[in-house]
């Protein structure tokens, strides 16, 4: 088991036994009657292997699940998490037996309680005293005695997940009336609040999705993981069901290649499933199941059921059974749709499911009875229901399993959803449905089942995928990798190529050798991918074996190196623009390929992203192999330790006369000043560099003069420049305003997190003045700068003609600076378009200078002061001038400006008259809803200029019906929870 929290030591003693009445061992015989009734129903498959059973270790497990935390410690509540079938029943159910028996906790818990989710969530009303008479030998349940003595109760929740919770809690006090009857639900939902016993101790089972959905729900839980069978235990039960080692050794060997099914194996029954399928695989045709690849979760199940139905009775496999057959794959659909696993009878009439060919099912041991429900039924393994559900979505039939819409609009939505991980539960359903549609498992399983497959599935697949990538879908939350498992699923390359021909981008983490297989399986099918990101796990490609030639080991590890290399070939496709390679670690071998492959003279990229890549001497082979090529102009080799030697031959690349490279990123690089001398000395013979960022490198020593163009020469192309987090301090600002004034195409320049302080800008604004200086954008945030600073800015803002973007923020310049800016931003010569002085130190007095300077300013579009206290009267003081026919100002931001609705009367104003206000931001302030109420009426109008507004994500809901309506009406309004920059390059550029 694995644990969240620390288990109690189980050699620790129990407190002394206290003395039994007769009713307590009364119910105590009556609860292990239930618990034994309830193992002896759950039938298994006779080949079923058993590895093991109670063991002195898990004694003492179930033993310290429980122990009392210590005196003070609030009551347990403990969560038992793990996928379906791993054994979360089991162990709940031999804990309740083991207590039943006087073996475990008998001094601890006077009382245990088993409460089946099935049999809860068939219930109607009942009250708590009636939950727990269910199970008491007679009719007098010792209700009192329980209430006496809270903290000797313990509940077994088991399947909580079964059970709709919804909030069904109340106001009620904890201890409320026990005699109350209630929906089963909201019993539950008050036990698991520890509203009824807040005293009593909680151990409840669920599965992944219910699991996360409780841990919200429960009060301080401690979470323990069961992992069902270790991967030991995986490979003893192959080689004893398979029974020549041989044999299984190699099964296991190709199984491993397959992350989902050794996962799947975790619980014993699937366990048996996939090791039946295999056996029957191996038995029709040895050479292709042991084939170098692994077997498919689809096709080892497809053959375990047509074999099952193959030697059952003729009701379930003639033709008079086809419509019990799609009815039984509709419930299944159903069912995943709706979240349920067990099937009462009123379920199983709705269907007209008859019970000769339920019965069928139950002996071929696909359904279980479910013992603690009666008449209720459900699939042995939550994995069957996901192979039925996906075989109703390939049958012949138009109607829907929710009766609703038709089966392909239905099927259309589930895609959406699991490609979106919206369902986990649809996970591997949509896994099986690309697997059905294999010609040869089709036809097996028409032959077993004797229905007609849809012939026209796969082309409302590829109908679907035509729709995704028109209406843009493939992005985002899209998981790529799930979507190439489930195109190699159906080991069909042709539909492959059909479905992926029109994609344009893929998004790929490849942690292991499935995942491996699969991308190397579809990725060549992508004739139209522009854009990949690719990021390969340590573990994959890395070469640790120690064996000779010719070894199993070694043509595994040969086979993964082809895959690599089919997946290397899509970069000389001659579509591929853009590459992300960032966070792969490989070995070196792979490396080398990957390299030859980027060098190939078919390889038309433009932009590749490097960053963090392992081994990092494979930059040396990469920059000899880039020398002349003429397509690349996007290069980030960030976060990527470039020594000497490593950067030599990265660097000379940029001195080739054909070099075609334009923005070059070497962000946190660990760049030394030897190495940056070499950058300058490169980049003196390139006539192509326009970008250049050094952000996060120690430059404190770094000669920054080298920049310069070499006199006599006009080479350098040199435009957009990032220092930021370069350790500069005043001491560098000469060598950067010389490079100001000598570097003729320099039009932006980031200084940010630079201790540059108001020494450091005085030298700077000396360069910004002279006319030889076309910088148009200075990033100054975060510098240290104050007051005086502000007053070597408004005299270079005065001189300057080219000067206008400058970001200010986080520098405590003060209302004092701000009103030495104000002086230069009043004048109508001002040529300033943006200014952030968010995190500035400024109040309502810099809000009325800023006012006063807007009121002459005709160039100002962008202003920023938030972060700062600019209260009420500090945005009236703006207002006033914003309402102004001559202002421009297009974005206004005032996030965390401690605003409140009595600042919404006079936006509302300026929203009204305001010719050029575009954007607006006011996340951060307490308007509250009365207060955006009056914002909103103004852009109602269409004659509101306002496109982006920010607000609170709870005051963003209060507007949504408004906003639909304005969409309605062609607004083009947005309204933003979360800020973001309105121009793209800007955002990509800062």
């Amino acid at each position: 088991m694995s644990q969240v929290c620390r288990l109690q030591d189980p050699n620790q003693e129990e407190p002394e036994t206290v003395e039994e009445t007769a009713h307590r061992r009364r119910y105590r015989e009556r609860l292990r009657t239930r618990i034994l009734a309830l193992w002896d129903c759950t039938p298994w498959p006779e080949d079923h292997i058993y590895l093991r059973h109670v063991t002195q270790r898990e004694h003492a497990e179930l033993q310290g699940l429980l122990r009392p935390r210590g005196a003070g410690a609030p009551p347990l509540t403990m969560l038992l998490e793990g996928a379906a079938g791993v054994g979360k029943t089991t162990l709940a159910t031999k804990l309740v037996l083991h207590w039943a028996e006087g073996v475990l906790f008998r001094g601890r818990f006077s009382y245990v309680f088993y409460i089946s989710g099935h049999r809860l969530a068939k219930l109607g009303d009942i009250s708590f005293a009636g939950l727990l008479a269910l199970d008491w030998p007679d009719s007098q349940v010792p209700v009192e005695e329980f209430r006496a003595h809270p903290e000797r109760l313990l509940f077994v929740i088991d399947g909580a997940e079964e059970v709709t919770l919804g909030s069904k809690g109340s106001a009620s006090r904890p201890g409320a009336d026990w005699y109350q009857e209630l929906p089963a639900a909201s019993i539950l939902f008050r036990l698991l609040k520890k509203e009824l016993v807040p005293e009593a101790t909680l151990l409840v089972t669920a599965g992944p999705p219910g699991g996360r959905a409780l841990r919200g729900l429960l009060l301080r839980p401690c979470r323990v993981g069961i992992p069902g069978f270790t991967e030991g235990d995986r490979r003893e039960y192959l080689r004893r069901f398979l029974g020549d080692p041989d044999v299984a050794e190699e099964a296991w060997r190709r199984m491993r290649g397959s992350e989902t099914l050794v996962r799947l194996c975790a619980a014993p029954l699937a366990c048996w499933a996939v090791c039946a399928g295999l056996k029957r695989q191996l038995a029709g045709s040895p050479a292709s199941a042991l084939a170098l690849g692994a077997p498919t979760p689809t096709s080892l199940y497809a053959r375990l059921f047509c074999s099952l139905l193959a030697g059952a009775e003729p009701g379930l496999r003639t033709g008079s059974s086809a419509g019990q057959w799609r009815a039984f794959c509709s419930l299944a659909a159903e069912g995943l749709w709706l979240a349920a696993f067990t099937f009462a009878g009123d379920a199983l009439e709705r269907w007209r499911l008859e019970a000769p060919f339920i019965d069928g099912l139950l002996r071929l041991q696909i359904l279980r009875r479910v013992s603690d429900c009666e008449h209720c039924v459900t699939f042995a393994h939550r994995s069957f229901q996901e192979f039925f559900g996906a075989l109703f979505y390939v049958l012949w039939g138009a109607r829907g399993s929710l009766g609703g819409v038709p089966r392909h609009q239905e099927m259309r939505r589930w895609l959406n959803h699991a490609f979106a991980d919206a369902n986990p539960y649809w996970r591997q359903m949509v896994r099986f449905f690309f697997g059905l549609l294999g010609t040869d498992l089709a036809r097996q399983l028409e032959e077993a089942v004797g229905c007609r497959m849809s012939p026209g599935v796969a082309d409302e697949v590829l109908d679907w995928a035509e729709e995704l990538e028109r209406c843009g879908a493939v992005s985002g939350r899209f998981d790529f990798l799930w979507l190439f498992q489930c195109l190699h699923e159906t080991q069909d390359e042709n539909l492959a190529r059909r479905v992926l021909n029109h994609l344009p981008v893929a998004d790929l983490d490849i942690q292991g050798c499935e995942h491996l297989r699969v991308s190397s399986f579809c990725l060549k099918h992508c004739p139209k991918l522009r854009k990949l990101r690719l990021s390969v796990s340590r573990r994959v490609l890395e070469k640790k074996w120690t064996s000779g030639l010719g070894t199993p080991e070694m043509r595994v590890a040969d086979f993964r190196m082809h895959q690599w290399e089919d997946i290397c070939s899509v970069f000389c496709s001659g579509n591929l623009s853009e590459l992300d390679l960032s966070n792969s670690k490989l070995s070196t071998a792979s490396m080398m390929r990957l390299c030859l492959k980027l060098g190939n003279p078919r390889c038309r990229l433009q932009k590749l992203a490097w960053k963090s890549m392992a081994p990092v001497e494979g930059l040396r082979k990469l920059g000899l192999l880039l020398r002349g090529d003429r397509h690349l102009t996007h290069l980030d080799l960030s976060s990527n330790s470039l020594d000497a030697a490593v950067s030599r031959g990265v660097f000379r690349m940029l001195g080739h006369s054909a070099c075609g490279l334009k923005y070059l990123w070497l962000e946190s690089c660990g760049l030394s000043t030897e190495v940056c001398h070499q950058l300058f000395t490169e980049l003196g013979r390139n006539s192509s560099l326009s970008f250049l960022s050094l952000a996060d490198n120690d430059l404190s020593h770094v000669e920054l003069a080298r920049l310069r163009e070499p006199p006599g020469t006009a080479t350098c192309a040199l435009k957009e420049l990032s220092l930021e987090k370069g350790n500069l301090s005043a001491a560098a600002c000469e060598d950067l305003a010389s490079l100001l004034t000598s570097t003729p195409r320099l039009t932006r320049l980031c200084l940010g997190l630079n201790p540059l302080g108001d020494e450091g800008v005085q030298l700077l604004c000396g360069s910004l003045t002279r006319p030889e200086c076309v910088l148009q954008r200075l990033e100054l945030w975060c510098c240290r700068l104050s007051t005086p600073s502000c007053r070597h800015l408004s005299d270079a803002l005065l001189r300057s003609r080219s000067l206008t973007h400058l970001n200010l923020r986080r520098n405590s310049l003060g209302d004092g600076g701000v009103k030495l800016l104000s002086s230069a931003l009043g004048r109508a010569d001002c040529a300033l378009q943006s200014l952030n002085l968010s995190h500035c130190s400024l109040t309502v007095a810099g809000c009325r200078e800023l006012a006063h300077a807007l009121k002459c300013n005709g160039h100002l579009k962008i202003l920023d002061v938030g972060n700062n206290d600019v209260q009420d009267e500090g945005l009236k003081e703006l207002c006033r001038v914003l309402k102004s026919p001559s202002c421009v100002l297009q974005t206004l931001g005032l996030e965390k400006c401690s605003l409140t609705a009595a600042c919404c009367q006079p936006l509302s104003s300026v929203l009204r008259s305001s010719k050029s206000l575009e954007n607006l931001n006011l996340l951060g302030n307490d308007l509250g809803p009365d207060g955006v109420s009056r914002l909103w009426m103004p852009l109602r109008k269409s004659t509101c200029k306002l496109r982006k507004l920010g607000l609170e994500k709870d005051l963003c809901s209060v507007v949504s019906a408004e906003l639909e309506k304005l969409h309605e009406k062609g607004c083009f309004l947005r309204v933003k929870s979360q800020w973001d920059f309105n121009d793209p390059e800007e955002r990509w550029w800062w």
